[in-house]
């Protein structure tokens, strides 16, 4: 059982092993919103509520599990690849504080430390390691949640990997393109870069799909539960160009609700497109400077692809833009793709616009399954 525990909502993902042309079965899958401020930054400063979407979740699809794997992403991980002197993986771990002390800008005693060698050349004198650091407190207030909820994190993970692990198991065929995957949060943006399929560099990106709900509340006056269903009806609507801006009046459907206005005409408004393409843009650009940073240091110019999850994969417009800004070809990130749905138990529908969301949660589980 995998469970993502964002900043804006909780998603659930359990598998299980199957016969067939699909390797596994869908046997939960689910999301509960989270309380406003539960979570701020990645620090859950509200574990009683948080426990209670979790364990609420978890009853509500009949998930008799009590093994979880979790994960953790933002200021409070570090990723890093550093090249070592040659040793064994128990050498590593036995000299590993001593290996990160000059790569982690924390104090070795408030974290811990874990590491995945890359390379497995023996004549070379030097190894490529992966080192992650996470605070050892934002560890503990997931587990706490979890544990809270009457449940085991048997896995802490980092978002960016369970997202990386998604995509490994949904797209063998695609092993060795040169791709990027962009999980888009509500407040964080996960990144991991893969050349030929050799996992590369990791960054979490502190913007998210709030800043879109935020900016239509803040213009047009909209609460965050319409602001959201408006962000939603646009998605669903598809990509379109603007309409000029007089076409229709702000007071059509937001001073004039109580009369019979709906949120439908708000989607329709061509300013409150106009403004979530500016939010696009913003993000876009964030995206841009972390991509000017790892191309600092790495030699690649192209890729095959940008795959987009999270739920800012079905923002209006957002991948058209990307597309175009980035000059990469952009797709829509499946993570059930080599999951088989059982026709009773679940809605299509619901799965399908929501499969991104979970994209974290599917990797997560694949940890329970895989190895």
């Amino acid at each position: 059982m995998g469970l993502d525990i964002g900043s804006h909502s909780v998603k659930l993902v359990s598998l299980r092993a199957c016969k067939g042309d699909l390797p596994f079965e869908l046997t939960n899958f689910g999301l509960a919103e989270l309380p406003d401020e539960a979570i701020v930054d990645g620090a859950i400063v509200q574990p009683d509520a948080v426990s209670q979407v979790v364990a609420e979740l978890l009853d509500q699809h009949k998930v008799k599990s009590k093994q979880v794997a979790a994960s953790i992403s933002g200021n409070a991980v570090i990723v890093r690849r550093v090249d070592v002197p040659r040793m064994s993986s128990q050498e590593l771990r036995d000299t590993l504080p001593y290996e990160a002390d000059s790569h982690i800008p924390f104090a070795i005693d408030e974290v811990d430390l874990d590491f995945a060698i890359l390379d497995d050349d023996e004549d070379n004198e030097t190894m490529d390691v992966v080192l992650v650091a996470a605070k050892r407190d934002r560890i503990d207030e997931h587990v706490g949640v979890i544990e809270h909820a009457k449940r085991e994190a048997k896995v802490m993970d980092i978002d960016a990997f369970a997202m990386q692990n998604a995509f490994e198991f949904n797209y063998p065929e695609r092993q060795f393109e040169d791709v990027v995957l962009l999980n888009l949060g509500a407040s964080i943006i996960n990144m991991a870069v893969l050349e030929g399929g050799r996992p590369v560099f990791w960054r979490d990106i502190a913007v998210g799909v709030r800043q879109y709900v935020s900016e239509l509340g803040g213009q047009f006056m909209l609460d965050e539960t319409d602001a959201e269903e408006v962000l939603r009806r646009i998605g669903d609507s598809g990509s379109s160009p603007a309409a000029p801006l007089d076409s229709s009046t702000l007071a059509d459907w937001s001073e004039e609700g109580e009369e019979g206005a709906s949120l439908g005409d708000a989607a329709d408004d061509p300013r409150v497109r106009n403004c979530i393409a500016e939010v696009s843009d913003r993000i876009i650009n964030e995206i841009r400077k972390t991509f000017d940073f790892y191309q600092a240091q790495s030699a690649k110019e192209h890729f095959d692809a940008v795959f987009l999850a999270g739920g800012g994969a079905h923002v209006a417009d957002l991948s058209s833009r990307l597309e175009e800004q980035l000059g990469w070809p952009v797709e829509r990130f499946d993570p059930l793709r080599r999951v088989s749905i059982p026709e009773s138990g679940f809605d299509p529908e619901y799965v399908w616009e929501n499969g991104p969301q979970a994209t974290v949660a599917l990797g997560l589980a694949l940890r329970g399954v895989i190895e």
